[in-house]
């Protein structure tokens, strides 16, 4: 078994593994671990995509936030991540070479690392905008479409372009073993690599995750006398603060052991030492359980998140169970759109729960409607006093 992310096909040639580490052996590696990542892949797919359709149900109704949408661009890069990576580290894991082919091969670890840095990028943006939220309430309601699809354009142009030497520089290698894809940097490339390997760290990872605790410490270090303002809903969003933290706190631990993988390999000397394959395998299996832990920290913390699964849940089983969800969620509508319950005052905190209507009211748990009984009221109370006195009422109605 090749015991280090470092390939030695000669005494002067020393390459890194690119596409998931290859020239495994033992069943632990070649059976037990695809296992692993196919569980992560479909429990990751499941969640992201609830969470997704939750979110874009509340965008439809034109209940959208600024925070909502950057959770949606979050879990659409964990969903290309578990359909785009997952499955080639799993069966490069159990063939132990690569046959993928060239392209899938000089683009497999830039096409990861852009998803990650385009989930740091996010993160970040959704610190800032909590951040401007809470400090700034009323200049943050408004949502500017523009604005925001300028934010994601810039999120992913830089996302895809700041991995480009992954691009550049992976490449098929072959010898009596087979095929294997690497990472090889050419001699006159050396002192780019060398810098680029020192920089990349810092914009993709260190400087995003910096700013992002920051906002988070600023909203927490802030002064709470002066923002007592009485009963106001944008008030009780310390819960909503902790969540989106949480996701970040939770990205910025299990990408330091990929991080840490990573540099060790790009500084390390051939004599010297070099990261151990249980280190790398490692990383990369919790790199891709983040892909799964952000689904679950929304739906475990946020009330109004599991609501909407269960609203969800209730539409795609068969029709006799879905009277019993009724009766868990009474916030669902008649079809399927309105049942998904509202998570944009989770988020954003700014929309107040609308009361009611006259319809909604007079609804029973079946959905039926009853009869208007304030109209009916209304009715009796500017009735004639002739009219309620009659002793005979049939006869005026034969008349």
């Amino acid at each position: 078994m090749q015991d280090s992310l470092i390939w030695t096909m000669n005494s002067s040639k020393v390459l890194i593994f690119a596409g998931g580490f290859q020239l495994l052996e033992g069943a632990e590696f070649t059976i037990t671990l695809p296992v692993v990542l196919a569980f992560l892949c479909f429990i990751g797919f499941v969640g992201n995509i609830f969470l997704t359709t939750v979110l874009v149900s509340d965008f439809r109704k034109g209940k959208s936030s600024i925070v909502n949408s950057l959770v949606i661009n979050l879990c659409a890069a964990d969903l290309l991540l578990i359909l785009f990576c997952v499955p080639f580290r799993a069966v490069t894991y159990s063939r132990q070479y690569w046959n993928f082919g060239r392209f899938a091969c000089k683009t497999t670890d830039w096409f990861l690392h852009s998803c990650l840095a385009a989930k740091s990028f996010t993160l970040t943006a959704i610190g800032e905008a909590r951040h401007k939220y809470v400090i700034k309430p009323p200049k943050f309601i408004t949502l500017h479409h523009r604005r925001l699809v300028g934010l994601l354009a810039i999120i992913w142009v830089f996302a895809f372009l700041l991995p480009v030497p992954h691009l550049v520089f992976s490449a098929l290698e072959e010898d009596n073993r087979g095929t294997f894809c690497v990472f090889e940097v050419p001699y006159y490339a050396s002192n780019f690599m060398n810098v680029f390997s020192k920089i990349y760290p810092l914009l993709a990872y260190v400087l995003p995750v910096s700013v992002t605790l920051g906002c988070y410490a600023r909203i927490f270090c802030r002064n709470q006398p002066k923002r007592n303002r009485g009963a106001n809903p944008r008030q009780q969003s310390h819960k909503v603060t902790l969540m989106l933290m949480s996701v970040s706190l939770a990205f910025s631990v299990m990408m330091l052991p990929e991080w840490i993988a990573w540099i060790w390999a790009r500084h390390s000397s051939p004599g010297g030492p070099q990261p151990p394959a249980v280190l790398v395998i490692l990383a990369q299996v919790i790199l891709f359980l983040n892909s799964t832990v952000n689904p679950c920290i929304f739906f475990a913390v946020s009330e109004e998140f599991r609501d909407g699964l269960s609203s969800l849940w209730g539409v795609l089983t068969c029709a006799h169970l879905r009277g019993k969800w009724s009766l868990r969620a009474p916030r669902t509508g008649e079809n399927g759109a309105e049942m998904v319950t509202s998570t944009v005052q989770c988020l954003q905190d700014v929309e107040t729960i609308a009361s009611p209507t006259a319809s909604q009211v007079s609804r029973d748990n079946t959905g039926k409607f009853l009869p208007d009984l304030e109209h009916f009221w209304s009715s009796r109370e500017t009735g004639s006093k002739a009219e309620d006195n009659d002793p005979t009422p049939w006869e005026s109605q034969d008349k």
